[in-house]
């Protein structure tokens, strides 16, 4: 199946305002809010979901397990909210949206989040109803480091660090974090297993009740996740850049209640290479080359539940994307242009599988998701003109997407 995406025109118009909440700051322009600061101390779960959810009034959260939550941005969800990681677009390998974008960075490792309503922005591809901006921590040549221990309701307990230096020419930074919690409950003091099996008790389907949790698996942990995050940025001349990142992020034994299947683990690991060049000449204010690459494994089962004693069911899935931009910035006609052009692809693969508990053989049955694969080719330009306390920009961008799977390929 091949289609291409229009032609999106966007002109906006934006006052500016700031409203200061603790430690954390927030400034909106126009339909644009950035949410600074956003890994202070008053900010106990590593969540960004939970962050977002707190700060920013157009978003709201679907609550679904102690962690990895997903965001509605002014009513729309799913892909219709463009997530990136320092630019680099990170898809979760769930269709159920237990591993959503945001679940790939913890708060501990973000320095600011720009989030912008609506299909403003013609830089991303995809940017339907609005876009999710993370911008990670970035090392300084003056050495120094933090330390934070955190704990909460229903066992949370949460560790994290991050240490900083270098020279003039090269500045390194490397950030870890591990947290874990165990079942949150309701106002009636009820933990997940407790809900669902009232829940279960309930319903008239006698097979729900094989989707209770295991008499072993009662009051299990509700998650575990560890992080770690290296940079490396090297001034290559006094006007060039390079800038090399790695994180990996792992989740392990994740319950989702609500569902018949809970994440055995999620883990992703995301590749980051920045190359920026500063007035290399009167066409050209700042250049900006990036390439990136985002890996996420993601397996639920049954493996937990009743219904998985003797033999579960595991769901593996697994994406991967990777893509390229080129971006130049110059000032002319008495304001800012920006242009460019980026290219994607994204392969989306999943099957079932079944594993019998007293020998551990694993049987594959059949496939989710064929090894679907989207290929994206997008130009962009958009400019900006400061008026005073008014500021107006007006972007275009043109899309050509293809979308195959296995079998349309192979044919």
């Amino acid at each position: 199946m091949k289609k291409t995406i229009y032609l999106s025109l966007a002109v906006m118009a934006s006052l500016h305002a700031e409203e200061l909440l603790e430690d954390i700051s927030i400034t909106e322009e126009g339909t644009t809010q950035v949410v600074k600061n956003i890994s202070g101390e008053q900010l106990k779960s590593a969540d960004l979901a939970e962050a977002l959810y707190k700060n920013v009034p157009s978003v709201n959260i679907i609550r679904r397990s102690g962690i990895a939550n997903d965001i509605l941005l002014r009513g729309q969800k799913r892909d219709n909210i463009n997530v990136t990681i320092d630019g680099a677009k990170v898809y979760g390998a769930c269709p159920n949206r237990m591993d959503p974008p945001t679940s790939h960075v913890v708060t501990h490792a973000i320095e600011d989040v720009v989030v912008q309503e609506g299909p403003f922005d013609v830089e991303e591809f995809g940017v339907l109803s609005g876009s999710v901006k993370v911008k990670t921590k970035k090392p300084s040549k003056e050495v120094h480091g933090d330390l934070s221990l955190n704990a909460g309701s229903f066992d949370y307990k949460k560790a994290s660090g991050t240490i900083s230096g270098g020279s003039d020419k090269v500045r390194f930074l490397f950030s870890a974090s591990t947290e874990e919690g165990g079942q949150y409950k309701d106002g009636n003091g009820r933990d997940f297993s407790e809900q669902l099996n009232d829940y279960t008790a309930s319903t008239a389907a006698a097979g729900d009740d094989n989707f209770v949790y295991s008499t072993a698996n009662q009051g299990k942990e509700a998650f575990q996740k560890n992080m770690y995050m290296g940079k490396v940025f090297v001034d290559l001349t006094p006007n060039q850049e390079l800038q090399l990142s790695y994180t990996a992020n792992r989740s392990d034994n994740v319950l989702y209640p609500s569902t018949p299947m809970d994440a055995l683990y999620d883990d992703s690991d995301i590749f980051n290479l920045q190359y920026n060049l500063k007035n290399l000449s009167a066409y050209s204010k700042e250049l900006n080359i990036q390439a990136y690459n985002s890996k996420v494994e993601h397996p639920m089962s049954t493996k937990f539940r009743n219904a998985g004693q003797v033999k579960y069911m595991t769901h593996a899935l697994t994406t991967e994307a990777t893509g390229l931009k080129v971006k130049n910035a110059v000032d002319a006609l008495g304001q800012n242009i920006t242009y460019g052009v980026d290219g994607s692809k994204r392969n989306w693969d999943g099957g079932y599988n079944i594993t019998t508990v007293a020998t551990g053989a694993v049987q594959n049955t059949r496939k989710s998701i064929n090894d679907v694969e989207t290929q994206n080719l997008g130009l962009f330009v958009k400019s900006k003109k400061e008026l005073g306390k008014l500021s107006l920009e007006v972007g275009a961008r043109y899309d050509d997407t293809s979308v195959q799977t296995a079998t349309a390929k192979n044919n």
